[in-house]
C-alpha cells in the first residue's frame, strides 16, 4: 500500500459517516487513520450492505461481515482493525443526539469477543542485525535513516518528516513532531549520532528543502522507498533471505523500534521513560504524572544506549 493511506479519504453514501470522518479530521488524526476509517466504513456500507443504514446494523451483521473477512484469509489483527474502525464510528455517533436512531455499538460486542494476537518478537531483531545494516547501507539519506530509527526507536514516517528546524543538535536533542495523536518528543541523541547529523548536514547545506532526507523532487523520502532499501541492505548483509516473507524472519525499518525497545529494557530503562522516548499514545498522561522531563530522558538514554561504530 506504500503512502497511498495519505492520499484520499473516500466518500460515503451515508451522511453519519461523512460527518464522523470530519470530525475526526478536525480532531486531528492522521491521514492514515481517517483512511483506515473511510475505507472500511466504505466496504462495509457500499459493498457489503448497500441496502441498510447506520441505525439498522445489528450485531448478526458485523458477525457475518467477519466471516466474510474471515473467508479471504486474513490475519486475526487485520479483523480487529476492520472492527475498530466500525466500532470507532458507532460509538461517536451513539453520543451525538441528532443520530437518535443509532442507539447501540454492535462493532463493539464482536469485538470484544475477538482476541487479539500478539506477534513475537522477529528472530532477526537483535543490535548486531541492525548495525550490519546500517553499515551495508551507501547512500548518505538512506544511512542517516537507519541510523536515527536504530538509535531513537522512531517510526519511519517520523523520521522521514524531520525538518531541519528539528535538529537541536547544540542542545543534544531532536525534536518528532510527526508521533501518533499528534504528539512532539524532544528525544535526546549521543554523541555518534549527533556526529553523524553534522556530517551529513555538511554534505546537504545549501540544499533548498525543509526536510532532513529530501527526496528529488524536494519532498520527503517516502517510507517505501526506506523499507526497500533496508530490506536490500538486510538482504546484502545476510540479515534475512531475499524471498523472505514471514514476520518472525524479515527485518523491516519497524523492526529498529523493536531492536531500540529492547536494549532500553535490558541496559535497565525505566518502563515511564521508555514510553515517553518511544512517543507511545499514553506517553504524555505518563509525562504529567511522573514529570519526564528533556534532561531526565537523557540522562536516562546516554546510560543504555550502544554504539553503531559508524
Amino acid at each position: 500500500m506504500g503512502d497511498e493511506w495519505y492520499e484520499t479519504v473516500f466518500e460515503n453514501r451515508c451522511s453519519e459517516v461523512n460527518e464522523f470522518l470530519e470530525r475526526k479530521r478536525d480532531l486531528g488524526r492522521s491521514p492514515r487513520t481517517l483512511n483506515e476509517y473511510s475505507r472500511t466504513l466504505q466496504k462495509f456500507f457500499h459493498d457489503e450492505f448497500p441496502e441498510l443504514e447506520p441505525g439498522e446494523v445489528t450485531v448478526r451483521h458485523i458477525e457475518q461481515y467477519l466471516s466474510a473477512l474471515t473467508r479471504r484469509d486474513l490475519s486475526q489483527n487485520t479483523k480487529r482493525r476492520y472492527l475498530e474502525s466500525l466500532s470507532a464510528f458507532y460509538s461517536w455517533a451513539m453520543k451525538r443526539p441528532r443520530y437518535a436512531e443509532i442507539t447501540g455499538n454492535p462493532a463493539a460486542v464482536v469485538l470484544e469477543e475477538l482476541p487479539k494476537r500478539v506477534r513475537d518478537r522477529p528472530d532477526c531483531a537483535t543490535w548486531e542485525n541492525g548495525r550490519a545494516i546500517v553499515h551495508g547501507l551507501q547512500e548518505p539519506r538512506l544511512k542517516l535513516v537507519a541510523i536515527v530509527m536504530a538509535k531513537t526507536g522512531a517510526r519511519v514516517s517520523e523520521v522521514v518528516t524531520l525538518e531541519q528546524d528539528d535538529l537541536l543538535l547544540d542542545d543534544g536533542f531532536i525534536r518528532f513532531r510527526n508521533r501518533k495523536g499528534k504528539a512532539t518528543t524532544v528525544f535526546p541523541i549521543d554523541t555518534e549520532t549527533r556526529d553523524a547529523l553534522e556530517r551529513y548536514r555538511l554534505v546537504w547545506k545549501g540544499r533548498d528543502t525543509e526536510y532532513v532526507f529530501p527526496s528529488i523532487r524536494g519532498e520527503h523520502l517516502s517510507r517505501e522507498q526506506v523499507r526497500r532499501r533496508i530490506r536490500e541492505a538486510a538482504v546484502k548483509a545476510s540479515v534475512m533471505e531475499e524471498d523472505e516473507h514471514r514476520f518472525e524472519k524479515k527485518f523491516t525499518p519497524h523492526t529498529y523500534r523493536t531492536v531500540f525497545t529492547t536494549e532500553m529494557r535490558n541496559a535497565g530503562m525505566k518502563d515511564h521513560i521508555l514510553r515517553y522516548l518511544r512517543g507511545d499514545k499514553d506517553s504524555e498522561a505518563m509525562d504529567v504524572y511522573t514529570r519526564v522531563d528533556r534532561e531526565t530522558a537523557k540522562e536516562a538514554y546516554l546510560d543504555c544506549i550502544r554504539e553503531l561504530n559508524l
